[in-house]
């Protein structure tokens, strides 16, 4: 023992029954009669399933011993002896094993002693082919789920998601040591071939992940690397029954080969050339992992004499130090952001700082250019409106001499009181807000013109409506407001008109009209507004385009009419 079908029966496939004698000395048969601890059997494996008797007697069974077979080929047994099954001096254990030499089938040691003895055995045998396998399972399958998350947040250190990957197909492929099903295939060949497909993977990713952490790409390597296993994945799916064993075998061989060569890359590029502490580590960590290789595959091979493995012993400790090797990357990883973060939070404070002294600046600076344009705006408003009053108040001395009366002289001066509120009227109402309606907007160049008209004698008339279907905006408003002093200015200073109407209308579409109309003297509009005398004309012009609107302007012996229209999609301003 052990024992192997390859080596005597190569293309055997059924069932092989041992037959192991021993015989009971009278001091074992004394010993058990007085009440001594009772004899047992240690198996180390049976490969692939298979029932155990003690001379006539059941002593134990796999759940299945058709297709799809049992996988106990992993797993040591220890089945006690009971005094009934068996006789005085010679005994015979009969081993039934159902399986086919591609699977390497046989039986393993087989020991038969005290329970004691047994026990330890089995124990022994149990941690080091079953626990040790399964301790490596859920370590590779944690680091790799922890290691899939880390690389789902640093997409570009492509190293983890490698890593990830070859956890993957690594717990994949040595599943094969715990599992005691076939399933979800339905016969042992499809799960063996499903292992060896695991196992392509398993190289091809553990290439991957090495010239990923060390810096390498090579595509057309990689795209060869993972055609090779497309191929023999399809090669696997396919082929027919005869070219199984050939196939495994050449396929254990070449990826055999081909982990040794990506080990062996690494290990000799981290030694000679990049000498790096996180590559010589790894380095150290791949150098056990090529000598368990290696060793377990002459084993199996039967190259050499060797019968125990390596790989159960030395994969946890391996995958551990190649997991803390990665950590202590992600780590630097982590340090070298949170330093650089603290650099970028210092920076940003000092730009903050500059960038707020720069606001400051062009804050005060704007406030300059306010005050300078308010500034001019109220030179351009003095100049159209007392300017004009003092000019015309000027040329009437001139022209009248000392025939002007103490009642003409109190008129100029009334006409120049009233200019002047009217600059400091529109321009304090700057900051103002919208009036809630027409009316509240209008009551106040009512009442101030509405005194003048009475002095004047002329009679004006107010259509205004009672709400705003589209309120403007406040801009909107000063520049209608100051549009309409303008226009009843010149109607008291040029017209001669007997009769005013001011008309307001607004629409729910947001075009809002507002029309002087008197019937004074006219003028020609377009003679006017490119003389010197038109000042005010394009004055208001200018202020109806400033505001998105358009001012209409026509004039008759029969009276003038100036309409201002903003809102709505106003069109280019006519004259």
């Amino acid at each position: 023992m052990p024992h192997h079908w390859e080596r005597e029966w190569p293309e055997f496939e059924g069932t092989v029954w041992y037959r192991i004698d021993w015989t009971r000395t009278c001091a074992e048969d004394s010993d058990n009669a007085s009440g001594a601890a009772p004899l047992a059997v240690a198996l180390d494996y049976i490969n692939m399933a298979g029932a155990v008797f003690a001379n006539q007697t059941l002593l134990w069974r796999d759940p299945s011993l058709v297709e799809p077979l049992s996988r106990g080929w992993n797993t040591p047994r220890l089945l006690v002896l009971p005094d009934a099954a068996l006789r005085p001096g010679r005994n015979a254990l009969f081993i039934q094993v159902v399986g086919a030499s591609r699977y390497d089938s046989g039986l393993g040691n087989t020991l038969v002693a005290d329970i004691d003895t047994a026990t330890t055995h089995q124990q022994r045998q149990n941690f080091f082919f079953r626990t040790l396998s399964i301790v490596n399972l859920v370590i590779s399958a944690t680091l790799g789920v922890f290691f899939l998350a880390v690389w789902l947040v640093r997409r570009k250190d492509a190293a983890y998601g490698w890593y990830a990957l070859t956890s993957a197909t690594w717990v994949l492929f040595f599943s094969n040591t715990v599992v005691t099903t076939p399933w979800p295939f339905g016969t042992t060949e499809g799960w063996s071939r499903f292992v060896t497909v695991a196992m392509t993977l398993f190289c091809s990713a553990l290439y991957m992940f090495l010239w990923s952490f060390g810096g390498q790409r090579f595509p057309r390597l990689a795209r060869v690397l993972w055609a090779g296993c497309g191929l023999v994945a399809l090669l696997f799916l396919l082929m027919p029954r005869g070219w199984y064993s050939t196939a495994t075998m050449a396929v254990f061989i070449g990826y055999v080969l081909l982990f040794i060569s990506a080990c062996l890359q690494f290990i000799v590029r981290a030694v000679f050339r990049t000498r790096e502490t996180e590559h010589l580590l790894l380095a150290v960590c791949l150098v056990g992992f090529l000598i368990a290789a290696i060793h377990d595959t002459l084993g199996l091979l039967g190259l050499a004499s060797n019968t125990s493995v390596l790989t159960p012993v030395t994969a946890p400790l391996i995958t551990i130090g190649m997991a803390l090797i990665l950590a202590s990357r992600f780590a630097r990883s982590v340090q070298q952001a949170e330093s650089f973060n603290a650099v970028l939070e210092g920076q940003i404070r000092i730009a903050r700082d500059d960038l707020a002294r720069t606001l400051t600046r062009e804050h005060r600076l704007e406030l300059d250019n306010v005050r300078l344009s308010e500034r001019l705006q109220l030179a351009h408003d003095l100049h159209d409106g007392l300017g004009s009053s003092l000019v015309r108040s000027i040329a009437l001395v001139e022209q009248s001499g000392s025939a002007i009366g103490s009642r003409q002289y109190l008129s100029m001066f009334k006409s120049l009181r009233d200019d002047l509120r009217q600059v400091i009227d529109t321009s304090s109402s700057a900051s103002a807000t919208v009036a809630d309606t027409p009316l509240l907007w209008l009551a106040p160049i009512r009442y101030r013109f509405g005194q003048l008209f009475d002095e004047l004698e002329i009679e004006n008339e107010w259509r205004i409506p009672p709400a705003w279907a589209s309120p403007p905006s406040t801009k909107q408003l000063l520049g209608l407001t100051r549009i309409l002093e303008e226009a009843l200015t010149n109607v008291i200073k040029h017209s001669r008109a007997t009769r005013l109407r001011v008309s307001l209308s607004t629409q729910a579409g947001g075009e809002t009209r507002l029309s002087v109309e008197d019937n004074g003297l006219g003028f020609d509009a377009a003679m006017v507004s490119e003389s010197m005398l038109g000042i005010g004309l394009r004055s208001m012009q200018a202020r109806a385009s400033r505001i998105g609107g358009e001012l209409r302007i026509s004039s008759s012996r029969e009276g003038s009419c100036i309409e201002a229209r903003i809102g709505g999609g106003s069109a280019a301003p006519a004259v």
